[in-house]
């Protein structure tokens, strides 16, 4: 096999494996190296409604997620599941670059579903968080919430309808969910109480586009253009990083933490604009070229021998606290994200809601290094770091997942502070509004990187997200 039968494969493990975060009823980006050539494939969400008559969207219930120092609000219920596109997406992206069949790659998963997986303490630290939204549905919380309390070590998750779901689509292809039993099972759980219809299901399309590119000091990063906000945000921030000339010396250091929240926040400044001209011809070149002045999410990254590789971001948001019990599937919440679906941008039915994800690549001195990332909104900080550390830094892996973040959102900066000089806040005194991290945990995302060069492979998963590297001799 290569790079994106082993991205397949184990993308479909992880909706055995993390249910919550993603799974075949959510969607995602790819971008893929093949050849030396970087492609985008565009598998996220569309917006439902398609041939509905114009009405009112039915009422979403908000839910406060509680991420210990913040908190975020979230949009659940039939009312917020958006177009799924990600088996779709899988399935055209096996299709063109695959070598191994489909249902081969996909045995692990089918039998793991089956037979159950051991509860991890990831997940378990998943559930937890995401308790409120599960608990609003009777079937979820009986999986997740046994005796009201989240699933925990050593209990197994056993999912077998997950597992017939996965045989029927190996085998059925994206027919199982555009018309088949697949599409039926999750109309039948909406109920009527959603925009999303049979033609919604039946006419979606995965897109592939080209990617957007830009200099990191160091090296070069190719990035998802539109549906993805976050890949033109980290461009434009790196733009912002670097106008003021080389980066401080030391990484952590309290003027390091300056220079990029300053960068994060004139980017933030600008997010609008982005958002209101993401989809038009010709303005994220003209965005990006012009002077930078004074969810819960899953990815998996693949390389391989010839050089190849595949990242894979996907997602459920925060799901939308419904479960479809015919085929053992959490639904999406796409449309109760405010960075997907922001209120002041409504999108056509039909259309691409905008979206955090962005795998990128970065290539270096003959090197490819695959980044990704889940972390809902903090997916183009998470990025943005992980770059300027491996490529204008020189960390090696295992040190750059670990490494502190920053994030600045709605004026306020939150940043972890484990490895900083005790006396870096004294450079923060332009940001009065600031929350600190001193543990590690889910909010900052889980930025997962693979590679591979004339050394051979390397790589590293990121702990906040029980993340993990390995390598496959064949």
């Amino acid at each position: 096999g290569n790079a994106v039968d082993a991205a397949v494969a184990a993308k479909l493990m992880a909706c055995v494996c993390e249910p919550m975060l993603t799974g075949l009823l959510g969607a995602g980006l790819a971008t893929v190296r093949i050849g030396g050539r970087t492609e985008v494939l565009d598998c996220f969400a569309d917006v439902p409604g398609r041939g509905a008559p114009p009405g009112l969207a039915p009422p979403m219930r908000t839910i406060e997620i509680d991420f210990g120092p913040d908190t975020q609000a979230f949009h659940v219920g039939p009312a917020s599941v958006a177009v799924p596109g990600l088996a779709v997406g899988l399935w055209a992206l096996h299709a063109r670059f695959g070598k191994v069949p489909f249902l081969e790659l996909a045995q692990p998963a089918i039998a793991a579903a089956r037979k159950g997986v051991q509860a991890s303490a990831f997940l378990t630290q998943a559930i937890a968080l995401l308790e409120p939204i599960i608990a609003c549905d009777r079937a979820a919380a009986a999986l997740y919430l046994p005796g009201d309390q989240p699933l925990a070590p050593p209990h197994l998750l056993v999912q077998r309808a997950l597992g017939d779901t996965l045989e029927a689509f190996s085998r059925e292809g994206p027919r199982f969910f555009q018309r088949g039993d697949g599409a039926q099972a999750l109309l039948a759980r909406l109920d009527g109480q959603s925009r999303l219809g049979a033609r919604d299901l039946a006419e979606y399309t995965p897109e592939w586009r080209k990617p957007l590119s830009g200099p990191v000091p160091g090296g070069r990063l190719f990035v998802p253009g539109a549906p993805s906000q976050a890949g033109a945000y980290v461009l434009r921030a790196l733009a912002h990083l670097t106008r003021d000339g080389a980066l401080p010396a030391e990484p952590f250091s309290g003027e390091a933490l300056r220079r990029v929240a300053a960068a994060l926040r004139a980017t933030e400044a600008e997010k609008a604009e982005l958002q209101a001209g993401l989809f038009e011809d010709g303005f994220l070149a003209g965005w990006l070229a012009r002077g930078a002045g004074a969810g819960f999410t899953t990815h998996v990254s693949a390389v391989d021998a010839q050089g190849d590789a595949v990242g894979i971001t996907s997602s459920l948001g925060e799901t939308a606290g419904l479960l479809c019990p015919q085929t053992g599937l959490m639904l999406n919440n796409f449309l109760g994200e405010e960075d997907v679906n922001p209120r002041a941008l409504a999108r056509p039915a039909g259309a691409r809601l905008l979206t955090m994800m962005a795998p990128s690549l970065a290539a270096w001195d003959g090197r490819v290094l695959v980044l990704g990332t889940g972390g809902s909104s903090r997916i183009r900080s998470a990025l943005l770091h992980g770059a300027v550390y491996s490529l204008a830094y020189g960390l090696p892996p295992h040190a750059m997942v670990r490494a502190p973040r920053a994030h600045y959102e709605d004026g306020v900066l939150r940043y972890e502070t484990w490895d900083r000089p005790a006396d870096h806040a004294a450079a923060l005194a332009g940001f009065p509004r600031r929350i600190p991290f001193e543990q590690p945990g889910l909010f900052f995302g889980g930025l997962h990187v693979a590679g591979v060069g004339p050394d051979g492979f390397f790589g590293a998963g990121d702990p906040r997200r029980s993340g993990a590297f390995g390598t496959l001799q064949g």
